[in-house]
């Protein structure tokens, strides 16, 4: 049985057999016309439901249970699913989002870049695409919770910088590749923070920096600093 979920999604259900490399029957030869009737795509990425134990997701609902009797079959072996997403549209519908938002995309599988300013953000879009398949998801909310996820984690990084630029007023701070970096040249300090720890949350991760912070400000004076300069990495 072949299928088209959505424009750009393409899924295809079969006993197990047919999907196997030699096997050679009417079904099989059916198999090979649905197949064929698949679109051409430009950026095709292939996902086996059926080998859902390869995928290491999270995943927010179990795929067994919105396959239905599929579901059961395809977890005991007796049948075999492929789904099949065209990226071109899941770049499209991103684009889309991020219009008027000032964020630069750079798509790229699997991996994705997305740049706001001086910040940088990155996002796995070929585990965002096996994930609309094994959620039954439309690949156009997949786009918009990637895009909300990306502009909410621009926006934390760019309020944590103007907190932490706040607080130490007296350290020159700027934006480096996927780092905050804080520099007092006349006490030989230079301290980085990886910007991406706020995805494990924003409170704690504040926290644990401004400690960071203050223990380094405390334990180092003009005399320590006149030697060599010190470098702390988060």
């Amino acid at each position: 049985m072949g299928c088209e979920l959505e424009r750009g999604v393409h899924a295809i259900v079969a006993p197990a057999g047919p999907l196997r490399v030699g096997v050679h029957s009417t079904l099989q030869g059916e198999l090979e016309a649905v197949l064929r009737s698949i679109p051409r795509m430009a950026h095709r990425v292939r996902v086996p439901l059926h080998e859902i134990r390869r995928y290491d997701l999270d995943l927010e609902e179990d795929f067994r249970r919105w396959m239905g009797r599929y579901g059961a079959d395809l977890a005991s072996g007796r049948a075999q699913a492929l789904v099949f997403i065209d990226l071109a549209y899941l770049e499209a519908a991103l684009l889309d989002r991020f219009l008027d938002t000032g964020v630069e995309m750079r798509f790229r599988v699997p991996i994705s870049r997305f740049r706001r300013g001086e910040l940088t953000d990155y996002e796995n879009v070929l585990e965002a695409a096996a994930r609309t398949a094994f959620e039954c998801r439309s690949l156009m909310d997949t786009a918009t919770e990637l895009a909300q996820a990306t502009l909410l984690h621009l926006e934390t990084c760019a309020q944590a910088f103007l907190r932490l630029a706040g607080l130490y007023a007296e350290a020159h701070w700027r934006i480096h590749n996927d780092t905050f970096l804080m520099e007092l040249p006349a006490r030989g300090i230079s301290l980085t923070l990886r910007y991406s720890e706020l995805r494990n949350g924003v409170g704690s991760t504040l926290e644990t920096w401004q400690r960071w912070i203050e223990s380094l400000l405390e334990d180092t004076t003009p005399a320590r600093a006149a030697g060599s300069p010190q470098s702390f990495a988060a």
